[in-house]
Order: structure tokens, then sequence, then C-alpha cells
């Protein structure tokens, strides 16, 4: 047996002849046991086997070489087996059916039945064994009917009848023998053919797995696709609404500002009408050009005190969070990194200043008054 003839791995074939071997000494020992407890002297049970291609030509060599002069041999497999069978489908028994030595009488069975004899033919008279004799069947397998429609074959086949008490031990041994060898062959058959099923599964598991894996590695990679596209569009709008969060913040900021300058312009509008009320009022009257509050108290009004310096202011100027300046302090506020508003902490929109030319013109009147 050979990798490239059996289609097997070498390490498989050598399993199987071990096994083979196994089987083949167990059988052996099995004879050697039915021999002696059949009362046969222990050192005329000869065990031996050979290992050969032809399996026949061994067994015609070892015909000659210890003179056997009866041989039981199976015909063919005992599945093989049919009712009437006349031909001998194995090539190993009809090899040595036709060049075992004639002086051998030949029994070839299957399935318990006698499929043909040879008797053996001796050149010398007076021989022990006559033409009937050797043509005998074995009596265990007597119970089984012995077909004789086959053509040819009537002029070998000879009615059964019982053998001698040697020639049943022989017949026993050898029958052990082969139904043995036919179950050991058997069991590798079987072997062989779970073997090659699991090798067929084994493949179309990989197949289906191999398949499989190609399917969920199309399937994980569109996954990942879609969500890097997802993430990306949440990125986005992430980064939108943020965008949107500050420009809210801004516009909050700048309505806050705004809400401030007016309320500031407002109130200084309110106070530069009543300033300017009270001086016409004063003018009508041909009192003093100064507004009586400011000649009854000292102190000078708060809109005159810039919120930084906390001094009166020289030269106020308006900035954009709508409070009003002494224009140096503002700018030095500035350009010492004041971005936000000294009175509402808010970021300033810009740095521009405007000049606030009424509150000037009563701040210098209040200094002529009050020098």
């Amino acid at each position: 047996m050979t990798p490239s003839s059996s289609g097997l791995e070498q390490s498989e074939i050598d399993a199987i002849q071990e096994l083979e071997q196994t089987s083949r000494n167990d059988t052996l020992l099995k004879y050697h046991d039915i021999c002696i407890d059949e009362g046969v002297i222990e050192q005329d049970v000869d065990m031996s086997y050979f290992s050969a291609n032809n399996v026949g030509e061994w067994i015609v060599e070892l015909i000659y070489q210890n003179n056997i002069k009866k041989l039981i041999m199976g015909a063919t497999a005992d599945s093989h087996y049919s009712e009437g069978m006349v031909h001998i489908p194995s090539t190993k028994a009809e090899y040595v059916f036709r060049h075992a030595p004639h002086c051998c009488n030949i029994w070839l069975v299957c399935n318990g039945n006698l499929i043909q004899t040879r008797a053996g033919r001796f050149e010398h008279a007076g021989s022990a064994h006559s033409y009937s004799e050797s043509s005998s069947s074995l009596h265990s397998l007597d119970s089984a009917p012995i077909p004789y429609g086959g053509a040819g074959r009537a002029e070998r086949v000879t009615q059964p009848h019982a053998l001698s008490s040697s020639e049943e031990l022989s017949a026993r041994g050898f029958e052990s023998m082969y139904y043995e060898e036919q179950r050991r062959r058997l069991e590798i058959d079987e072997l062989k053919r779970e073997k090659k099923q699991r090798d067929k599964m084994r493949r179309e598991a990989e197949d289906a797995l191999s398949s499989s894996f190609g399917v969920s590695q199309i399937l994980y990679n569109e996954e990942v696709i879609r969500r890097r596209e997802v993430e990306a569009e949440l990125n986005r709008a992430k980064a939108e609404i943020e965008d949107m969060k500050r420009v809210q913040k801004e516009l909050e900021e700048q309505h806050y500002a705004d809400c401030r300058l007016l309320e500031m312009f407002q109130k200084e509008r309110d106070e530069a009408i009543k300033t300017t009320e009270e001086l016409l009022r004063a003018l009508e009257k041909g009192e003093s050009s100064i507004p009586l509050q400011w000649s009854v108290s000292n102190e000078p009004p708060q809109c005159f005190i810039c919120p930084i310096s906390k001094d009166i202011m020289q030269n106020p100027h308006v900035a954009a969070d709508g409070y009003t300046y002494e224009a140096d302090e503002f700018r030095r506020w500035l350009n010492h990194g004041g971005e936000k508003s000294p009175m509402t902490n808010i970021r300033l929109q810009n740095h521009n200043l405007t000049p606030n030319l009424v509150l000037r013109s009563a701040i210098k009147d209040w200094l002529q008054q009050h020098p």
C-alpha cells in the first residue's frame, strides 16, 4: 500500500499496517489456543505469517515448504456470498486453487458453505488418502446447504461426510483464522470509510467556515464604514451645535452690552436734560448760571467720577460697554491686558471711545464753581 495508490497519508498507512499486524498476531494466538485446547501437541502448532504483494504466491510457497496435504481457504468475503455460487471471485483463492501442488487437497468455503474442492492426486500406491476422502467437505460447514448446480463442478464436488478428529481440528483452526481475518479486514474497511467520511465532513466544514468568515468579514467592513460615517456626521453636528452656542452666547453678551449702553445713554440723556432745564430756569430768574444743587454741596456728582481712577474726569469718553471713563485711564486699562468691561466684566466688543461732550461741559462748569 502506497500513498499514491491508496490516497492516504504515509502516517495513516503505517497506522493501518500496525493495526493489521496486531490483529494478525491476535488471530494466530487464538488459533494456537484452540489447537492446544483440542489436544494438539504444542510443537505441532506452527504460527508464522508472510507479507508480500501477491499473497497467493506465498500461500503456494508455504504449501510446498511444509508439504501441506490439506488446505481450507476462503473463496471470497462472506459479504459477497450468493446462493448457488460457483465461480471463485477471489483472485488469491483462484491462484492457490490452480498452482498448489497436486498432492494438496483444497476446500474453498464462503459464509459457512463449501464452494469448490480440489482432490489431491498421489503418484504412489497405497496412499492413506483416496479421491473421495480428499474431496469431502468440512463437518463444521455441514449445517449450511452446499450448492451443486455449477457447470464444470459436478465432477469435483462429492457428497459430504464426517471428518476425522484431526481433520475436524484442523478445519476448526482454519475456519477460525479465516473468519477472524475477514472480521479484521472489514474493520479496516470500516475505518477507511469512516476516515474518508470524516475528511469529507472536515472539508465541508472548512469550506462552510471559510464562506461564513468571508460573509462575516464583508458585513464587519460594511458596519465599520457605516459607523465611521455616523461618527463623522455626529462630529459635524456637535461642531455645529458648539458654533450655535458660541454665536448665541456672543449675541446674548452683545444684547446685554447694547442694553447697558442704551440705559447709560438714556440716563445721561435724562441727566443732561434735567441739568439743562435747571440752567435755563436759573437764567430766566436772573440767577447765577450754576445750578442750585451744585452750590449747596461741595461733593461732585457721581456721574463726574471715573469708575477706574475714582477721580473727576477731565476728558470723559463713552466705551463699548456704555459707561463713561476718563480716556487716558481706559486706554491704560486696555494696555494692561484688560479685555472686559471694568463695570460689567463682559468682554468688550471693541476698544472704541466716543467723547461725552455734554458731560465734559457740565464737569467744566462744576469745577469753575468749586475751584
